[in-house]
């Protein structure tokens, strides 16, 4: 059976997002998102990375795409976590 989470975004308690990217960030996701959102959040991803012409392949583009993830959940940016 699938881990069951509540959602940061939707407030749905729901089956998690799962490990969708590496750690630690991605546990962080498979504990806080639902795959709905997740799955929402693809699509907006290809907008993002497509208007800020970022390549995920260079660390600093995908850095920067994983603040723009943490804003879109409403999660924790990495700076104020090192604070």
């Amino acid at each position: 059976m699938a881990e069951t989470v509540t959602c940061v975004r939707c407030g749905q308690t729901r089956e998690s997002a799962g490990r969708v990217l590496p750690p630690p960030f991605g546990d962080e996701i498979a504990r806080s998102v639902c795959s709905v959102c997740w799955a929402e959040w693809l699509q907006q991803q290809i907008r993002v990375i497509n208007h800020y012409g970022l390549r995920p392949a260079l660390k600093e583009d995908r850095e920067k795409l994983y603040d723009i993830t943490r804003e879109y959940f409403g999660l924790p940016q990495e700076s104020a976590k090192k604070s």
